[in-house]
């Protein structure tokens, strides 16, 4: 299992604002995107796990810094490395390429949990199948 992931994303009519470049809140769903192609990647299923292990993967802390503008049409290239991972959360980095440039880079910190029949959640380890597929990788820092 690689901890560095690329994903290619073409910008469609909808992630753009009026001027016909990406509103900064897509940049947001593309962390999460990337994330889940990530998983996928490795044969995993995030609601499966969820349903199988009542361990739900909830966004603490999300950050984006936005270098460039892109616009409707483009392609980026995403990255996503792991670069922590604690008893109970995941932390990445992503970075948004055009043209061989950074035009954003972001940071996702997800931690996980388990509801009780009240509801009430509270923080759990990560499942099994997903540390398993994550003790492959070697964790380092990425540089910015």
């Amino acid at each position: 299992m690689a901890y560095e992931f690329h994903y290619r994303r073409r910008i469609f009519w909808q992630d753009t604002d009026m001027a016909g470049i990406i509103h900064f809140t897509n940049y947001f769903r593309f962390m999460e995107e990337v994330e889940l192609e990530f998983l996928f990647s490795l044969g995993l299923d995030s609601l499966k796990i969820a349903r199988e292990y009542n361990v739900w993967r909830p966004r603490v802390a999300a950050q984006c810094d936005f270098k460039k503008t892109v616009t409707f049409g483009d392609e980026l290239d995403v990255h996503l490395w792991v670069v922590r991972k604690g008893r109970s959360s995941i932390h990445y980095e992503i970075a948004f390429n055009h043209d061989g440039q950074e035009v954003a880079h972001g940071r996702l910190s997800v931690a996980c949990v388990s509801r009780d029949a009240a509801g009430k959640m509270s923080a759990t380890p990560i499942p099994p199948i997903l540390d398993e597929a994550l003790q492959v990788a070697p964790f380092a820092e990425v540089q910015e």
